[in-house]
């Protein structure tokens, strides 16, 4: 008996630690080169609570035969510069702490390549919903090689630059919800 308490105990702990914790906006640039699919982005967290908060997350990664190893991957926090030296692997992704002062926020940059086996790319939005809120901002850029043809993207881009050898699409949204993960169908181009 004295154990399934201790458990609620830290369970609540936990549920009222991750209220206090807001993932509040995202800034990513994913990039197709060659076989590979690059997520470089600044993800924002506020800590609502007058006590520091140490919190594990658990960042995914998509699990499909389209996709291979994931490698590169790097946390850093943006504000005091340190590189996240406790990241775990997970089987569908990886693990890391975030730490915030009372009362304030907290920006990491969080990077990684992920193996492309098939003509797709995927990013997975859906756990956003785990948060209870949606983001207040995204900004969203997908860069790929004019080498390839764009078949399908799950969310229709607000714009589009074209360089010499490239494409550059553009998202910006405010109070995203996502309802699917940001998918990338492409082909290369005939000759």
């Amino acid at each position: 008996m004295k154990q399934i308490i201790i458990f609620i105990l830290l369970f609540s702990f936990q549920l009222i630690q991750a209220k206090d914790l807001q993932f509040y906006q995202e800034d990513l640039n994913f990039m197709i080169e060659e076989n590979y699919f690059y997520v470089d982005g600044l993800y924002y967290f506020r800590n609502t609570s007058n006590k520091e908060l140490k919190q594990r997350l658990i960042y995914p990664f998509p699990q499909d035969s389209a996709y291979g190893k994931v490698d590169s991957l790097f946390v850093v926090n943006i504000i005091d510069s340190t590189i996240t030296t406790n990241i775990q692997k997970r089987k569908n992704g990886t693990s890391f702490t975030i730490q915030i002062d009372p009362d304030s926020t907290a920006v990491y940059r969080i990077g990684y390549r992920q193996e492309l086996k098939d003509k797709k790319a995927e990013y997975i939005l859906t756990t956003t919903q785990t948060w209870g809120r949606p983001f207040e901002q995204v900004n969203y850029t997908l860069t790929f090689p004019k080498e390839l043809s764009l078949d399908s993207l799950s969310y229709m881009p607000d714009s589009l630059r074209e360089e010499s050898n490239r494409y550059i699409f553009f998202w910006y949204k405010e109070n995203f919800m996502p309802d699917r993960n940001f998918e990338i169908h492409f082909s290369k181009k005939k000759e």
